[in-house]
Formats: C-alpha cells, sequence, structure tokens
C-alpha cells in the first residue's frame, strides 16, 4: 500500500491510537445557548500539521484534535490550509476521521469553526465521521451538525468511527472502473455480449467458406471468396460500429445512472444525468433523473426534521433555530427567500425574526405588521390555515404592496398545540410553488413550531433566571440557601462581604449554626422555631466575623421544599445591624444626655455665678487684710476648692454643649504627635514604656481641640493604673474587611477594669477615684460619637484594659 506522510502513517487494520483515545473526554464548546466544560484534559504537544494523517491506498484522512484548544481564527485557517494542502493535489474527495478527544474550542470562533468544516466538507469530502468518549461532546457535535447542516456521522470510540467508513466503502463499491477486459466481458457488459454474436455469426462465415471450398467449382471459388471477404469486412464494420453506438448511447447512460444509484445509497448530493436522446435509454435516465431528485428531496426533507429533533431540547435560541429552519426550507424547495415571523405580544405585532434566508437583516427590521392589517402573514396567523399564490402582481392580499420584489409566495402557520406563533413565509421560486411543497413546509412548521415554542419558553426562564440572579448577587442584605442542618449550599457576596470574607467560595464548607453563631443556645432555639412554625422573622443573634469579633444580626429564615426532588431548604435573609445598634445606642445616651445636660447647664449658669462672687469677695478681702499670714492658709483652701469647682463647671458645660467641630484631614496625626510628645516625660518618670505605632499618613477628619482631649483623658487613665516596667500602646490600624474606617486602640498593662464596672465607666459621674469627677470618659465618648465613630474596651482583670476607637475615614 502506497503511503503519503504528514504526521505518522496508519494502517487501517491495525492503526495506532490516536492522541488522547483512552484520556478522560474535555471537551468546551459553545453555541449561544450551550456550554459544556468537562474534565480537564492534557494537551498533546505537536505541531497541527502533524495531527493531519493521509492514507491514499485507503484514501482516508485521518484527523488528530485531541487535547487541541484552539482559540484563534488563525488557527481555523491553518487547518483549512493544511487540509487543502493534502487534498487539492490528489484532485479527488476522500474519508475523514476526526478525533475530538479533549477539544476545547474557544466560544468566540465557533461559528466561524463550523462554517470552515462545512466548506471543507462541501468541497473535499466523501464522508466524515467523528469520535469522543464524552457523551456531552457528542451532544455538542450532533447540534453543531444540525446548525451547518453537516453529517451527523458521530461515534463514542475509533474503533465504531473506523467500522463506519468501512461500511459506507463497501456500499460505494458498486461503482466500477471501466476497462477493456471489464468492457468486452460478457457477464459485465452489453459489447461483449454482442461481441460473442458477432464471433458466432464470423464463426458461421468461416464454417460456409469451408464447406464452400468442398462443393464450389475452381472457376466460382473466386468469386466465392470475394463474397466472403465482403462479408466478413462488412460483420466487423457493423460489430465496431454497432458495438460504438451501445457504448455512447446505452453503457455510459447506464454507468452514469449506476454511479447515481451509487451516490444515492451513501446519501450524498446528486447531479441529474444529462442525455440528449429520446430513445428507451433517454427515458430510462430522465425517469431515473425525476426519483433521484423526488428522493434527494425526501432525504432533504428528513434531514430538516432530523437535525430539528436533535435541536429539541438543546435550549437553542430564537434566531439560531431560525437561521437552521430558513436555509433548510429555501434549500429543499429551491426558494429565493425564507423568512419566520412570530408575534410579540407586549407589541402586539408579528415581526420578522434575524437571521433569514436571502434577506438581509436591516430589511428584516421594517417587516412587521398588525394581527388585523389585511396581509397574507395576518391571515396565516389569524386562520392557521396554509396560503399559496404564484401570481403575486394578480393576488388581492399583494396587489400593490411588493413593488415587484414578491412573484410568488407560500406562507404556513406557525403552531404549537393551541398556541400560534406565528409565520413562515418563503418567497419567489422559479416556477411557481406546488401543492406538494406547501403540504411538506406545513410539516416543517408543525414541528419547528414545538421548537420555537420550547425556545420561547428557555429564553423567558433565563431572562427570569438572570433578574433573579441580579437580585441575588446585588442584593444589599446577606441572601443564603442551606440544608436544614445549617451547611451553605448558595451565599450571595454581600453575605460574604459583611463576614469578613472575599468571596462566596469561602463560605461554602462552612455551617451557618455551628461555624457562625456566637451563642450556641440560639442556635438551637431558632432551629426549634423553624420545626414548628417554618418561618422566623427578625430574629436578632450574634455572627462571628472571619478576622474575629462579632457581628449583630437580624435573621428572617423560611423552610421551602424544591418541588423537583422534595429536598428541603432553609433561605435566609441576614441585616447587618451593627449600624443600627449603634445609632440605637447613641440615641438612647443623647436621651439621656439631653436631660443631664439641661439640668447641668443650669446648675452650672446659678453656680458659676455665686462662684464668681466669692473669688472676687475672696481677694478683696485678702488686699483689706494688712497681716494675712495667720488667715492665708484658710483663704488658699477656700480658692483652692472655688477653682475645683469652676473646673467641674467647666466639665459638664463641656458635656452638654451642642457640638461644633471644626474637623481637618491632617489633625489626627498632629495630635497623636502632641500628646505622645506631652506624656513620654511623664511616662519615663514612672519607667513605663509608651509606644507610638501610627503608620498611615492619611488619617479621619477631626476637630484637633476636642480629639486631643480624647486621647489626653485615656493616656492619662492608662498612666495612672500602669505599674513601674509596664507598657502603654497606643496604636492605628485599617480593617482589611472595613476600608472605610481606622480602627485606634489605647492598651496598657494596669490593674484592669472590674467587670462589674465595665459597663458604667462611659456612664456621666462614675469614678473609682476618690477626688474623681467621673465626666473624662463620658466626654470622651460623646466626643466620638460626634464624629461618627464608637468606642468600646476590653479588659481581662488583671491583665490591663484596652480602649478600641472607629472613626470613619470620610
Amino acid at each position: 500500500m502506497s503511503e503519503s506522510r504528514v504526521g505518522s502513517t496508519p494502517t487501517l487494520g491495525n492503526r495506532p491510537a490516536q492522541g488522547g483515545d483512552t484520556a478522560d473526554a474535555s471537551f468546551s464548546f459553545y453555541v449561544p445557548i450551550l456550554r459544556f466544560s468537562l474534565s480537564a484534559c492534557p494537551v498533546v504537544l505537536m505541531q497541527l500539521r502533524d495531527r493531519f494523517v493521509f492514507d491514499p491506498g485507503e484514501n482516508i484522512l485521518f484527523i488528530d484534535l485531541a487535547g487541541l484548544r484552539i482559540e484563534t481564527r488563525e488557527q481555523v485557517d491553518e487547518t483549512r490550509r493544511v487540509v487543502r494542502e493534502i487534498l487539492e493535489s490528489r484532485g479527488r474527495r476522500a474519508y475523514a476521521i476526526v478525533n475530538y478527544e479533549g477539544t476545547e474550542i474557544s466560544p468566540e470562533i465557533v461559528d466561524y469553526y463550523g462554517e470552515s468544516i462545512k466548506e471543507l466538507y462541501d468541497r473535499y469530502s466523501l464522508t466524515t465521521v467523528r469520535y469522543s468518549s464524552s457523551g456531552l461532546t457528542r451532544s455538542v457535535l450532533r447540534y453543531l451538525g444540525a446548525a451547518k447542516d453537516l453529517e451527523s456521522n458521530i461515534f463514542a470510540t475509533r474503533e465504531e468511527a473506523l467500522r463506519a467508513i468501512e461500511e459506507l466503502k463497501d456500499r460505494s463499491r458498486i461503482v466500477r472502473k471501466f476497462s477493456v477486459r471489464s468492457l468486452l466481458n460478457p457477464r459485465q457488459s452489453l459489447v461483449g455480449k454482442l461481441a460473442i454474436g458477432w464471433l458466432l455469426l464470423l464463426l458461421v462465415l468461416v464454417s460456409g467458406y469451408l464447406i464452400g471450398v468442398i462443393w464450389i467449382t475452381r472457376e466460382q471459388l473466386g468469386v466465392f471468396r470475394g463474397a466472403l471477404a465482403g462479408a466478413v469486412f462488412s460483420l466487423l464494420a457493423a460489430a465496431l460500429v454497432s458495438s460504438a453506438i451501445v457504448l455512447v448511447t446505452v453503457i455510459r447512460p447506464l454507468r452514469r445512472i449506476e454511479d447515481l444509484a451509487g451516490h444515492l445509497r451513501l446519501g450524498r448530493l446528486i447531479e441529474p444525468i444529462t442525455v440528449n436522446s429520446q430513445d428507451e435509454v433517454g427515458q430510462l435516465a430522465n425517469t431515473i433523473n425525476e426519483a433521484a431528485l423526488q428522493l434527494q428531496q425526501e432525504i432533504e426533507r428528513l434531514s430538516g426534521l432530523y437535525h430539528i429533533s436533535l435541536m429539541m431540547g438543546t435550549g437553542a435560541e430564537v434566531s439560531q433555530i431560525c437561521e437552521l429552519l430558513t436555509r433548510k426550507i429555501a434549500r429543499l424547495l429551491g426558494a429565493e427567500v425564507c423568512v419566520i415571523l412570530l408575534y410579540d405580544e407586549s407589541q402586539n405585532c408579528i415581526l420578522a425574526q434575524v437571521p433569514a434566508y436571502g434577506m438581509e437583516d436591516q430589511h428584516l427590521a421594517s417587516l412587521r405588521f398588525a394581527p388585523e392589517d389585511n396581509s397574507i402573514g395576518s391571515r396565516v396567523f389569524k386562520t392557521g390555515e396554509p396560503y399559496l399564490t404564484n401570481d403575486a402582481r394578480q393576488d388581492p392580499l399583494l396587489r400593490g404592496k411588493a413593488d415587484g420584489m414578491i412573484r410568488e409566495m407560500l406562507a404556513v402557520p406557525l403552531k404549537a398545540g393551541q398556541h400560534m406563533l406565528g409565520t413562515i413565509e418563503v418567497i419567489n421560486k422559479t416556477g411557481g410553488f406546488l401543492e406538494e411543497e406547501k403540504r411538506l413546509v406545513t410539516i416543517f412548521a408543525a414541528q419547528a413550531a414545538h421548537l420555537l415554542r420550547n425556545a420561547q419558553l428557555f429564553e423567558q426562564v433565563r431572562e427570569s433566571e438572570e433578574r433573579y440572579r441580579q437580585i441575588f448577587e446585588n442584593a444589599v442584605d446577606g441572601l443564603y440557601r442551606s440544608t436544614p442542618k445549617g451547611e451553605l449550599i448558595t451565599i450571595n457576596p454581600a453575605l460574604a462581604l459583611m463576614l469578613g470574607y472575599r468571596s462566596p467560595e469561602e463560605l461554602a464548607s462552612i455551617n451557618l449554626l455551628e461555624d457562625l453563631f456566637v451563642d450556641q443556645a440560639a442556635a438551637v432555639r431558632l432551629i426549634d422555631q423553624l420545626a414548628d412554625h417554618g418561618q422566623v422573622l427578625d430574629v436578632e443573634c450574634d455572627l462571628k466575623r472571619r478576622a474575629g469579633g462579632s457581628m449583630p444580626a437580624r435573621l428572617s429564615i423560611r423552610v421551602v421544599t424544591d418541588a423537583a426532588d422534595s429536598q428541603v431548604f432553609h433561605l435566609g435573609i441576614v441585616k447587618d445591624i451593627t449600624e443600627q445598634k449603634r445609632l440605637s445606642q447613641q440615641l438612647i445616651i443623647s436621651e439621656r444626655l439631653a436631660v443631664v445636660g439641661e439640668l447641668v447647664a443650669g446648675v452650672a449658669h446659678e453656680v458659676r455665678n455665686p462662684l464668681f462672687g466669692i473669688t472676687t469677695t475672696l481677694s478683696a478681702l485678702a488686699r483689706e487684710l494688712e497681716d494675712r499670714k495667720p488667715v492665708q492658709p484658710f483663704i488658699d483652701v477656700v480658692m483652692t476648692e472655688v477653682s475645683r469647682l469652676n473646673y467641674l463647671m467647666e466639665q459638664l458645660l463641656e458635656h452638654s454643649r451642642p457640638v461644633r467641630l471644626d474637623p481637618d484631614v491632617s489633625a489626627f496625626r498632629v495630635v497623636i504627635e502632641e500628646v505622645a510628645e506631652e506624656f513620654r516625660a511623664a511616662a519615663n518618670v514612672k519607667g513605663v514604656e509608651l509606644i507610638i505605632d501610627y503608620p498611615d499618613p492619611k488619617g479621619p477628619r477631626v476637630d484637633r481641640r476636642k480629639m486631643h482631649g480624647v486621647f489626653t483623658n485615656l493616656l492619662e487613665n492608662a498612666l495612672q493604673h500602669t505599674e513601674r516596667g509596664g507598657q502603654i500602646r497606643l496604636i492605628s490600624k485599617r480593617q482589611p474587611s472595613i476600608s472605610s474606617e481606622v480602627q485606634i486602640e489605647v492598651s496598657d498593662t494596669g490593674a484592669g477594669i472590674a467587670l462589674e464596672n465595665r459597663h458604667k465607666v462611659f456612664e456621666p459621674f462614675f469614678t473609682t477615684r476618690p477626688n474623681g469627677v467621673g465626666l473624662g470618659l463620658a466626654i470622651v465618648r460623646k466626643t466620638i460619637h460626634d464624629h461618627g465613630g464608637t468606642i468600646g474596651l476590653r479588659s481581662n482583670g488583671d491583665s490591663g484594659t484596652t480602649f478600641v476607637i472607629k472613626l470613619p475615614l470620610s
């Protein structure tokens, strides 16, 4: 067997396995409605040309696309170039076997790839078979075949593909090659049979000559020989002429008929036999032509119905179905134009669908009419009956409307059950449309209507899913679906973000009840309520954040049952009520402080006036007394207490005054630097280490004077309660999960705050100092709240205290 190498060369009986034959199938393919992505398959590293192997003895082109990623048009063009290079020089069509194991085709070029396959098939292929062990891959290949009018010879294994080629080759062997030997063989040729007849006549003449030699006289022998020679020459001439006539007028047409029959058996496109004679052979050829064309039309009809059935249930888009149907019907009938029009209920209008066969998209946009219009489409849509006209100029529904562009028209309804979808209109066919063609298109339309109806329902489902997906993914509140045991199945981005996770996928392995609830008893109560009532509304609880700490949340959960498989799920809404809690707390404090503030403002005003009088009187008394030494200590005591009362009044007024802030973005760093400088000397004297860590160059906008009071108060308290050798830290840091705020911590290693006092430290007039006023931390909290922030504390008994301040950056 002679072989032509393009890469390694196989033999038909014992071919080496193509790359990827045993690999797990992985095929990623896209037709606007489908995308299949299976397990990854190792890409076979070889040059594209090495994937094409032609066996000239068997006339088969092996194409190995196993593990190949086809991502660009240039790759597709290179594939076409290689096929042309291999087959064009041989001047004949060939069989092809294509291995699609693990092939991936980019969604952006899938249409271009399908068109290229169709071009190569029409030009070079006798038959092309494809194989892949992946059922999804085979489904997509069948769909591509339906969309691009390709053969659906798709198999699971290489052996099945080879066997299919062998069967096709066996069926095609009815076409015999012409040779002199076969021409003279009486069992294979009419010329051979005629040759036997002429040989028998020649034997008769020879026998007559031999007998004549015996019985005829010598004088008559010459004449007899001449007559006999003339008879022999006449016989040979008649034999040659009759053989030539039989060869040209009978055998060659019959051979063409035989070729035609072979093409019909293989399901290939046929070309009618050209016979100019009107004799019996010509009539037979014409009859065969008509039968073959009718059979091919029937094959086309069945092929169209088969391709429609392939698209059933695939989720094909309306535009794809319209492209396939209009092309099929127009080619089947030999029409110039085919258009599908569908009713749009929202517009109460019947609209031409894009694309259509034989009409530009921009022209289709203007092709629309109302159901009540006086047109062929409206009539077919309302009556549900097909309409055929072969003379548009005389037709009452078309006269004067088509401007000569429409000569003939066939319109049939698209009806799925009792639901009228629209119409199919086939326009302009040489010779006009036949009643049989109307019946044929009606059959197509009946199948196509169900396909289009399914496509419309698919699109409605996709639009609905897209709307709900957008709501789910863009909701401000957290949404989730979980099992009754709390295993999270679906989580929206908002829930992941509020709990400090980068993406919902990070929450996929987390149990809501066991891993996220701070109080497990609350989780148990929640499950009990769901079991009893099927839903819970606005239940408040604390959920754990990923970075530590907790988030106050409000949960509403409902128990639902999936209608498809009767599985029970919990659908929940999670609201982050951190801000609500803060505002609620601030509101409570503000209400308390408003009452206290009014009282304090009045008291302070009434007290400061007498204090001023006392101070003035004491000063005057001191000047009047000449000998002040005996009474000076008493005067100093009074003046000290008066000053202390004045300071107390200042504190009270500071606490009760309305907020007046003068924020500055640079003030925060300046405040920290000033306070650190003020307390560093005192810390060194006491033997306490003071650590300031504020790396962020840009802080929140704060009032310099008021924020200075905040840190002065906190550091003064920390220094007072920290023993020698201790440590005080003032640090600032950003929370990864909350980029809009800055967190400042002031911590010490002092005695800490007793558990029973921790909830009181920010209340006005609470103090543990003998001479304390109890307004310092109350003013600190008010200042922080005035800046839109929060303050809290952590204390572990004897291990010190940490005040945590959170301030918004804007």
